[in-house]
């Protein structure tokens, strides 16, 4: 009942001081907000955000190559046959291959999905299973047999309308007949957004151990651990390394988690990063509040003191006091949450357009609650206990004789008060300058040139099918018949034809120089490289150094030439005249024929999205080197997007059963590859901003609480001849002082906390001068604005008024 007692007088002790109260769970409810908004999207990123049951227990193995740096790859067939007739640790293994694919039926325009080829026993292994219809069975997957696909249930709800008479029916994936068999649950896609599946056969190309092009995934047994799977898998890895010395000397097994596979290292480091400014922004909410509850302390030192002269014990004050801060932290809670639901919408809307998997779910769960839940106490603790403590202390007899005027919160409490601003202004530097690294790195990114002219270009992507194009020749013809019609739209330009654009990565191929001694086979380097169309440096209007640019004479019948850039040249010619040198690449073990570098272009940024750098990168003659997965670009003299149809519509006329994907001009490519950025300079932004309105306005409480109190002192100083001067630098040095050790203090931990951002930064250190300058050039404005307002307050003091104040 006492408990209780508590509770109602403290609630209405809030209500009847309404300008407290609203500020107080307004400045928590932020810090409470931001923390349950990154909360939600790392727990939806790192625990709930994975597509299969007891996640924890399914493992996924890629490889890495000793022999040449631990070089990161991928699983050849015959390896994960033997892994799966050998491994004891694991209940089953199944592997998996990314996939674009085309699909056609007679009821759909052609259209192309992300997808995968997945071994018959992937889902089985892993647990989902289909919707409707069979999952794959083993004869699905050999060599001959029906080809079979599993649709995703957006897929099939976008594309099928929900059809159930779906199942059995006959497609065409990459030109090929296809059944369809079953469909996948709701929200189900892997990897990624994968949502069409398609079983990977062993057919010769596929069943070479040289051919590593699949990821493996296994489900552990319940007495397996990562580490005895990884002394497991080294054992196996090294027997095979005995028995096939040729293809599979130095290969190791690479253990991962989910996370370490799709996200990585970094990324659980930069949500740890956001965790920890979020955690500091919430600590200056505390800070703020426990202050302001320091400086209500002075007006109730009298009803404490009478309280306990009546009998209260001390804890008993600091049960109540706390319960106090227990309803603010409560209602803040509740408002918090609500900021963290909408944060977290916010979020998802803000990358669901970049390519969100489907199976990431940003809502609260179980965990966010729980979370919620303990912050909020934690809160209370937080910023009630100081100043609980210190009412709970009070010098009873004075404050009664005193009858309350003048009261203050003592000479600790003041220092206790002035620790909790330093405090707010060292954290708020610290996010100030992770916020300004991260706004400059995107800035970096944005002004950073790629080497090309990426306005007016209409770019898209298409895949040629091997069932209809599989000869060297058709890929041309296709290619040939397609690059006229783009041509003749009006407004067109030129159009080009490359694997790969700028910033859209490269091809890798091992290679050896003539005149260098050849390096062993398994320890040769490898170099990029990008096969483009005679057009493609006039699209993107890149000039010729030195030589010659490819041409449409530079065909299968003709030597094998290349162009390089400047970076390559330098690399390996530097001084020499690099026109007239030769290379030659390597597929598999197996030399292909020398070839002549007739041209040098500038450096162009290929693989790089962030273009933090260039890299030595070679460009083939698509005649003498035809791909059928390629981009297509087209330089335009209107605005780019009033041509996208036209080109879709041109791209039908050559194969209406050809669909193209990624139709984009190339700044909204580049929007897309530079969201994240974006996305993260605008979080830290907020986080920044709340700070240093959370601190400025924690100063200004204190200056003004300390004029306050100080009116009696001031009024004396003017009496006895103070000027408005000098009774202003007076209240400044007080808030000056504990600004400039913020400072100190902050930008200490700003050059150790900024570390863990350095993998995310964009040529910019993490102790870049610059934005520790802004940053704290931004907080000293905004102190001074602070401490303006109640100095001003304390050089208008009217000395008579002041001698008579109580």
């Amino acid at each position: 009942m006492h408990l209780f007692d508590d509770i109602r007088f403290e609630a209405r002790t809030l209500v009847k001081n309404p300008g407290f109260t609203i500020v107080a769970v307004i400045a928590l409810a932020f810090g409470i907000g931001v923390n349950a908004t990154v909360f939600t999207i790392t727990n939806a990123v790192l625990f709930k955000g994975q597509p299969f049951d007891r996640n924890d227990r399914m493992l996924y193995i890629t490889t890495r190559n000793t022999n040449r740096n631990n070089q990161r790859g991928n699983v050849s067939y015959p390896d994960f046959r033997d892994w799966r007739a050998i491994a004891k640790s694991f209940s089953g293994l199944a592997g998996f291959q990314g996939a674009r694919l085309n699909l056609a039926d007679t009821d759909n325009p052609p259209d192309q999905f992300v997808a995968a080829r997945v071994t018959a026993n992937l889902f089985r292994v892993a647990g989902p299973k289909p919707l409707m219809g069979r999952d794959f069975t083993e004869e699905d997957e050999k060599v001959g047999a029906q080809p079979t696909a599993l649709l995703g249930y957006g897929l099939w709800d976008r594309r099928y309308g929900k059809d159930p008479s779906i199942v059995g029916k006959t497609i065409r994936v990459n030109e090929v007949a296809t059944t369809v068999i079953g469909v996948m649950p709701r929200g189900f896609t892997f990897p990624a957004d994968a949502e069409l599946w398609v079983t990977l056969t062993p057919i010769p190309a596929v069943d070479k151990r040289e051919a590593r092009n699949m990821i493996v995934t296994g489900r552990m047994r319940d007495d397996a651990t990562p580490e005895s799977v990884r002394s497991e898998m080294s054992t196996i890895t090294h027997n095979l390394e005995l028995a096939y010395p040729n293809t599979n000397q130095g290969i190791r097994a690479d253990i991962m988690t989910f996370n370490d596979l799709f996200l990585g290292p970094d990324f659980r480091n930069l949500f740890l990063a956001m965790m920890g400014a979020v955690a500091f922004v919430l600590l200056i909410a505390c800070a703020n509040v426990a202050n302001m509850m320091l400086a209500r302390a002075a007006g109730r030192s009298r009803e404490i003191s009478v309280r306990i002269a009546l009998g209260a014990g001390r804890w008993h004050i600091i049960r109540q006091l706390l319960i106090e801060s227990l309803i603010l932290s409560s209602a803040s809670g509740i408002l918090g949450g609500g900021i963290g639901v909408l944060g977290a919408h916010a979020f998802d809307v803000a990358v669901i357009p970049f390519g969100k998997p489907q199976w990431i779910d940003f809502s609260m769960d179980y965990r966010v609650l729980i979370y919620l839940v303990a912050l909020s106490l934690l809160t209370s603790v937080l910023f009630g206990l100081a100043p609980a403590l210190r009412l709970s202390r009070l010098d009873v007899n004075s404050t009664i004789k005193d009858g309350g005027r003048g009261a203050t919160i003592g000479r600790r409490g003041k220092h206790l008060s002035a620790v909790l601003v330093v405090a707010e202004m060292a954290l708020a530097v610290i996010l100030l300058a992770g916020a300004g690294l991260f706004i400059r790195s995107f800035l970096n990114i944005y002004h950073a040139s790629l080497g090309v002219n990426t306005s007016n270009v209409m770019t898209f992507r298409l895949n040629l099918p091997d069932a209809k194009y599989a000869k060297p020749d058709d890929k041309i013809s296709f290619h040939d018949r397609l690059k006229s019609r783009p041509q003749s739209v009006p407004g067109v330009d030129s159009v080009a034809i490359a694997t790969t654009m700028p910033t859209g990565g490269s091809m890798n191929f091992p290679y050896e120089l003539e005149g260098v001694p050849p390096a062993d086979a398994k320890q040769r380097q490898q170099l990029q490289a990008v096969v483009i169309s005679p057009d493609f440096f006039r699209v993107w209007q890149v000039p010729l150094l030195q030589g010659r640019f490819l041409s449409e004479s530079d065909n299968a019948s003709s030597p094998p030439v290349l162009v390089v850039n400047q970076y390559f040249a330098n690399k390996f010619w530097a001084g020499q005249d690099p026109v007239g040198k030769r290379l030659r690449l390597f597929e598999g073990n197996d030399p292909q024929p020398w070839s002549t570098v007739v041209g040098v272009i500038p450096n162009i940024v290929q693989n790089d999205v962030t273009p933090n750098q260039f890299d030595p990168v070679i460009y083939l003659p698509f005649r003498q080197k035809p791909m059928g997965g390629v981009a297509i670009m087209a330089r335009t003299r209107v605005p780019p997007g009033t041509v996208a149809i036209a080109l879709r519509k041109e791209v039908q006329n050559v194969d209406s059963n050809m669909p193209i994907f990624n139709l984009w001009t190339m700044e909204e490519r580049l929007e897309r590859n530079y969201w994240f950025y974006r996305v993260m300079s605008a979080l830290f932004g907020i986080f920044a901003g709340v700070a240093l309105m959370l601190a400025s306005v924690g100063l200004y409480a204190v200056i003004a609480n300390s004029v306050s109190q100080r009116t009696q002192e001031l009024g004396v100083r003017m009496a006895v001849g103070a000027s408005a001067r000098d009774i202003l630098q007076l209240v400044f040095a007080e808030g000056m002082r504990q600004l400039v050790l913020g400072l100190v203090i902050g930008l200490t931990g700003a050059f150790l906390v900024t570390r863990v951002l350095r993998t995310f930064l964009v040529q910019v250190s993490p102790s870049d001068p610059a934005t520790l300058g802004f940053s704290c050039a931004v907080l000293t404005l905004a102190a001074i604005l602070g401490c303006f307002i109640p100095a001003r307050r304390a050089m208008r003091v009217d000395p008579v008024v002041a001698l008579h104040y109580e």
